[in-house]
């Protein structure tokens, strides 16, 4: 449901290109934009509603918490 595994594996997999790039808008009611852009030229895009921010956010501290 969020985004933060999606960028996650999009990162892993163009490891071997360079550093990616990466950028969000600020957030507004309705959620935001994030983009992430691989030096081979492929562009991970997606708005993040604010259901899936908090998806994200919950299951983020649940992991950090774990260790």
């Amino acid at each position: 449901m969020g985004v933060y595994a999606d960028v996650q594996r999009f990162i892993s997999a163009h490891a071997k290109c360079g550093e990616c790039s990466r950028t969000a808008e600020p957030p507004t009611a309705a959620g935001y934009r994030i983009v992430v852009s691989c030096p081979c030229g492929e562009v991970f895009d997606r708005w993040v509603t604010p259901a899936a921010a908090r998806h994200d956010l919950i299951h983020s501290n649940l992991l950090a918490s774990a260790n």
